[in-house]
């Protein structure tokens, strides 16, 4: 075993359903030098410790109720703050092959119960020595990542291939392969590597996802929304992934399903402002002003500050002809945000489509005032000024 981490300043959460389990792996901890743990009964909980910051390290319990370890870890590695967090998965499984397969895709290590206190620091050093001390396909995948991201995608595969030469069943190098072929728009080969990945290793969910934006970039809609089916039932709570693939219904013109998909995504988080937000704008889009106008009503409910929501909303009302509430929308908005230009262009269609001339013409000269290079306000003003009051 190497030398012992920095375990007093290193802060773990520890995730575990039973608080048993979660004190006994808290108390391992703190016999051993570890003097900030923290710890969470389930994966809501956990997920939001983590997002308000101070993590260093994840032990997850696998099986839990509502949330189960993996779900946590694959919303983890979704977003960019938290994709590279080290992540120790706790399992009852014995079959370490199959555990190894689902998880290697995602998890930097896996611990089986029950264990001893050396086998869970020998597990924590591993990861961390991982960490500053990469193995060949890591430094491959790191520079092939490096490549990637700097816009280089040939170079990325050379990188990518040199992994897969290290172990020609590793998930994780099929994986990148696959996205290097996306980013060169080679999408038959990118299609054959996520699908190789997904052999290997079943419970890649990032794998569908990529799989699906191939699919979808290209052009073949119902392949996207299939893999993004699979995802969804392997990790049901990405709320992410519901929204896009409710969004690709919609696009494929399966509006009920389209529909169901996205309320349910809004109602499973009646606090995100920006879910319900970009949910509007998919309903909107599609022609779904009814929806739309909850969906946007909704986030102006959780977040008034939203101003910019109120423009949309307006819209939504508009098209529906309810040009009444669509002026009483624009006005409340223009309280918050007295010298918003595009308000008072909007207000001004409204009052027109509801045969208010007179205010119509106050509402567009306003704007032109405000931006007098707003060239759409200024026409329209222009076709109203010989109108009487």
């Amino acid at each position: 075993m190497t030398e012992p981490t920095d375990r007093k300043n290193l802060r773990v959460l520890v995730v575990d359903d039973h608080v048993k389990m979660r004190r006994m792996i808290a108390n391992m901890l703190k016999t051993n030098g570890f003097e900030k743990v923290a710890d969470a009964p389930d994966g809501d909980e956990a997920l939001a410790k983590i997002q308000a910051g101070g993590i260093d390290l994840v032990v997850c319990d696998w099986n839990m109720p509502r949330m189960k370890g993996v779900e946590v870890l694959e919303i983890l590695r979704s977003r960019d703050a938290t994709k590279d967090l080290p992540f120790l998965m706790v399992t009852a499984e014995v079959d370490e092959k199959t555990v190894m397969q689902a998880l290697e895709g995602e998890v930097d290590a896996y611990i089986i119960k029950p264990f001893k206190t050396q086998t869970l620091l020998d597990k924590i050093d591993y990861i961390l020595r991982k960490r500053t001390q990469p193995g060949p396909i890591d430094q491959h995948l790191r520079r092939g990542n490096a490549f990637l991201n700097s816009g280089n995608p040939q170079m990325a595969l050379t990188e990518f291939k040199k992994a897969l030469g290290v172990d020609s069943e590793s998930p994780r190098s099929h994986y990148h392969v696959g996205l290097a072929h996306e980013k060169i728009k080679d999408y038959k080969s990118a299609v054959r590597s996520f699908r190789r990945a997904l052999e290997i290793s079943p419970q890649f969910v990032r794998a569908y996802d990529a799989l699906a934006g191939v699919y979808k970039a290209a052009g073949k809609t119902q392949e996207a929304i299939d893999a993004l089916a699979e995802a969804a039932a392997l990790s049901p709570r990405n709320s992410e992934r519901q929204s896009k693939l409710g969004t690709f219904h919609i696009e494929a013109g399966n509006l009920d399903k389209g529909k169901q998909i996205l309320n349910e995504v809004r109602k499973a988080n009646p606090k995100d402002a920006d879910l319900a937000s970009r949910i509007g704008e998919v309903f909107l889009k599609a022609g779904m002003n009814e929806e739309a106008e909850a969906a946007f009503g909704s986030a102006l409910t959780i977040n008034p500050d939203m101003h910019h929501l109120y423009n949309r909303l307006g819209i939504a009302y508009r098209k529906q002809g309810k040009v009444k509430e669509a002026i009483e929308n624009y006005k409340t908005a223009l309280k918050l945000a007295p010298n918003d230009v595009n308000l008072y262009f909007n207000l001004g269609v409204a009052f027109l489509e509801g045969k208010d001339v007179e205010n119509a013409r106050k509402a567009l000269t306003r704007a032109v005032q405000l931006n007098p290079d707003f060239q759409e306000a200024g026409k329209l003003l222009s076709r109203i000024q010989a109108v009487p009051a």
